[in-house]
């Protein structure tokens, strides 16, 4: 309702300094006169309906005006530089002017109303028929919202910081009790907090709309809601500069806050000073909001933030909000939160390089690629990393730096980061691929060689402008990594190809795409096997981790790292599945918390619950932490100080050894050779200590980082330095929650044959044709592990990527074989089924299902 304050800006100063009555009279009579008219034959005012009758020649029928269109003149000619010109002399709305008829009489029709029309609509809303009749009582200027513009006044003042904290700077306390009035004062003013009304409104501003959806007010025009909804929409544009003066105090206020700190943390400061709570900490407490209060809220800073499209307060204020939420809210807080306006009106491609401009120096040491070490070295490195350390890479250098939009969670959906996330890859891979043409070029300009002067084979990759792969289906893994092996990044940051096939019988298929997909599954399928001893399965769930006292070498694990990365900077789906913790791991947070990991280890989860809530269940437990792999079980703990040195070893005391088969027996601890790891007898008289029920909480948070982190230490560093050869922390935290990243890298399991069909391309078939519905009649019927088998065949794909079956190709294709015995063929280079014109839904039926049970791995096509 921007437009609505606007015509009220355009009144004369003067006239707003007077008193509402007087407004109120001004256009009551514009109003009365060009509806009713003085009914005096000597008027001439064009803008009263007696005078345009009588300025008319031979009582040419004229417009009537409705009072609708009355207020919107009326409203015009008080926003103009004389508001009093066009007053009819002869009109008085109080004794009638000859009429019985008054302009606040609720029996003159208003007409129909365009709802295309955003002034009819405005003109149609109860706070200008209020301001046009003078028995309605209204205050333009609430002076509660003025009073605590004053009052915030202060905090939106620059403070220069020197080389002391100013003593006249308002405490946090103070500032939160200013800020939270200021808040409330705000939410006072919007008139109604029903959900159906907040809905509307929230409707209104998600989706950046002008004004209502003309179905919407086709509908509602009529009723008291239509008034009512719109009320709530003024009621925001009137406390809309106190709310932005708010969220601007909260975002000048964090960014005081983080130049101080330096100042807080000096030797000659107290305690109580280093230790102040922050301003968003206390707000958290103070706002207590009710459910409407709160919901107006959400809507409301939704609204501030696109008005001024500066993520800095209202983010703040919302994500603030977003901790805050009832457990009540209905549909859920994650659908409140939601602004799809702004995914809207961004570009990929600006929003992918504006992403990678952010400066790597404001992330943590965690974030950092050998930050994982760092954080392995104990609870006490990480939680110095989250508090004291960590000042220094997450201060802005400049007060005036903007917030990212995509480090809110709840703006964009996974999905959209997914987007966001291959345009980032992209723009690599084109720079990549621009590096070795330039490279071609340079060398082009040199005279030609003889033969034995030919460039060695690193000149001649430098000058590739794909990574290029040809490897076996039999022995996919061990030529992937012969190929991969030392490799330099430029390399592996160019697209990726791949000759997949036996080079004896010919079988070599040329990838434009479909090929990638069959090479990642088969890499998949051969790693993730038993045999392989990389990866365990856990049967139940059916969710991979690392293999404990996995007896592979380590650089397996760094070209599985280094794999998966370039399937997922290639945009390919993997067939994988992997716990919550991998993909927390993965985004470099190392913050593990008990329902990290329920999903892959559900049973010592629910141990570790139970003696968190049970009193007396940590009796006869102690900081000793038990390993079964490879035949036998070892209780062990940690070593006081790990071999960083080394690079790779870890360090672990065994307190107990014992076979896991019968009879037991003396285990050799120096025999035992596990890569990566260094085990070694404790002292004899140092024992684990026990667990007391002070200690509790700590054992629970040891006992989740030894299961997911340092019992495969090893294993997981060298994944995470092959994966961060392709992948940097930075592009990946685009993601921002766990639950995102694994969507993207694993896809959905399920398939809907209806969006297939949707998504499918013909050539030689018409899409409405008799035998193209037989066909999707005969796969309907299947179940769905057939249906996948059809997706597998025809694209290669087993999983269906994040955002849908839109992003593979699947085409339909008329095959014109010499016999219809023939069975379908396909080339899952193209993402294509060549399909025969069978002369039965029955035979198609039965030719594809050959088709499927026969070609299930490789081409189609040969």
């Amino acid at each position: 309702m921007a437009e609505h304050t606007t015509s009220i800006a355009q009144f004369p100063s003067a006239m707003m300094a007077t008193d509402t009555s007087a407004l109120q009279d001004l256009l009551s009579h514009l109003v009365g006169q060009l509806l009713h008219g003085c009914r005096n034959v000597a008027c001439r005012e064009c803008m009263c309906d007696t005078g345009r009758r009588n300025a008319s020649p031979n009582n040419r029928p004229l417009r009537h005006y409705t009072p609708r269109s009355a207020r919107a003149i009326a409203l015009a000619l008080a926003g103009a530089v004389l508001p009093r010109k066009h007053l009819c002399v002869y009109y008085s709305s109080a004794t009638g002017s000859g009429t019985d008829i008054k302009p606040e009489d609720d029996t003159v029709p208003e007409g129909a109303l365009d709802p295309s029309s955003f002034e009819q609509l405005l003109c149609d809303t109860a706070i200008i028929r209020d301001i046009c009749d003078r028995k309605a009582t209204i205050s333009l200027q609430p002076s509660k919202l003025e009073y605590w513009k004053q009052t915030l006044s202060p905090l939106l003042r620059p403070i220069v910081i020197e080389d002391d904290i100013p003593i006249s700077l308002l405490s946090n306390e103070q500032t939160c009790q200013i800020i939270s009035n200021a808040l409330r004062a705000c939410l006072d003013t919007v008139t109604n907090g029903r959900m159906d009304v907040l809905n509307y409104a929230d409707t209104y501003i998600r989706d950046g709309n002008a004004y209502p959806p003309v179905s919407y007010v086709d509908s509602h025009h009529l009723s008291k809601r239509w008034n009512v909804r719109l009320r709530v929409l003024d009621s925001f544009e009137r406390g809309q500069n106190l709310l932005s003066q708010v969220c601007e105090a909260v975002a000048m206020r964090a960014d005081l806050e983080t130049r101080l700190q330096p100042l807080r943390l000096r030797p000659s400061r107290t305690e109580a000073d280093r230790t102040r709570p922050t301003l968003l900490r206390l707000l958290e407490r103070e706002l207590d909001l009710d459910h409407a209060a709160y919901m107006k809220a959400i809507v409301w800073l939704k609204r501030t933030f696109i008005l001024h499209w500066n993520p800095s307060g209202a983010l703040t204020m919302l994500e603030l909000l977003r901790k805050l939420a009832p457990l009540d809210l209905l549909g859920g807080a994650s659908l409140w939160f939601m602004l799809p306006t702004i995914a809207d009106n961004l570009e990929a491609v600006g929003v992918a390089e504006s992403w990678s401009a952010v400066s790597p120096r404001n992330q943590c040491d965690c974030d950092k690629p050998d930050g994982f070490e760092s954080c392995l070295d104990g609870k006490f490195a990480l939680h110095m990393c989250q508090d004291q350390s960590s000042l220094l890479h997450h201060r802005r250098t400049d007060a005036n730096t903007k917030r990212q939009l995509l480090s809110a969670d709840f703006l964009f959906d996974t999905a959209q980061r997914a987007l966001y996330f291959r345009m980032i890859s992209h723009l690599k891979m084109q720079n990549a691929h621009s590096k070795a043409g330039k490279a071609a070029a340079l060398r082009g300009r040199f005279p030609a060689h003889p033969h034995e002067h030919e460039p060695k084979d690193q000149v001649k990759y430098e000058e590739e402008h794909y990574l290029l792969l040809n490897v076996s289906r039999t022995k996919v893994l061990s030529d992937a990594c012969d190929q991969l092996w030392q490799r330099r990044s430029g390399e592996l940051f160019r697209p990726l190809r791949v000759r997949l096939g036996e080079l004896d019988e010919l079988e070599v298929g040329h990838d434009l795409g479909g090929v990638q997909i069959e090479f990642f599954n088969l890499i998949c399928k051969q790693a993730f096997t038993e045999d392989a001893g990389l990866f365990a399965t856990n049967p139940v769930t059916g969710l991979s981790y690392f293999r404990v006292g996995s007896l592979q070498p380590l650089h397996m694990f760094e070209l599985m790292g280094l794999l998966i990365a370039l399937a997922i900077y290639n945009g390919i789906t993997l067939p994988l599945s992997f716990p919550i913790v991998f993909y927390k791991l993965l985004l470099s947070d190392h913050d593990l918390k008990l329902d990290d990991i329920t999903d892959h280890w559900s049973d010592e989860a629910k141990s570790l619950r139970y003696v968190m809530e049970t009193q007396g269940a940590e009796d006869d437990l102690s900081f000793s932490f038990p390993i079964e792999a490879n035949g036998i079980r070892i209780f062990a703990h940690e070593s006081s100080a790990c071999h960083r040195d080394s690079n790779e070893l870890i360090t672990i005391k065994v307190a107990e050894a014992m076979p896991t088969t019968y009879p037991s027996a003396d285990i050799d601890i120096d025999g035992l050779q596990w890569p990566g790891f260094n085990f070694t007898y404790p002292d004899a008289l140092v024992a684990p200590p026990s667990v007391t029920a002070s200690d509790k909480a700590r054992y629970i948070s040891s006992y989740v980082t030894w299961l997911a982190v340092r019992s495969v230490a090893p294993q997981l560093r060298a994944f995470q330095r092959g994966f961060k050869r392709v992948i940097d922390a930075h592009s990946l935290s685009i993601f921002i929650t766990p639950a995102n990243l694994k969507a993207f890298m694993e896809g959905s399991d399920h398939l809907d044959i209806e969006e297939l069909r949707e998504s499918t391309r013909y050539d030689g078939y018409e899409p409405n044709s008799k035998y193209i519905a037989s066909f999707w009649s005969v796969v309907k019927s299947w179940p769905e592990e057939k249906q996948k088998q059809l997706l597998k065949f025809v694209t290669a794909a087993e999983r269906v990527p994040l955002g849908g079956l839109e992003h593979l190709t699947f085409v339909v294709q008329r095959a014109r074989p010499t016999s219809l015995d023939h069975l379908p063929t396909s080339s899952t280079c193209f993402g294509t089924l060549q399909l025969p014109h069978y002369r039965s839904a029955n035979v198609l039926d039965e030719k594809l299902s050959l088709a499927l049970e026969y070609g299930h791995e490789g081409f189609g096509t040969g």
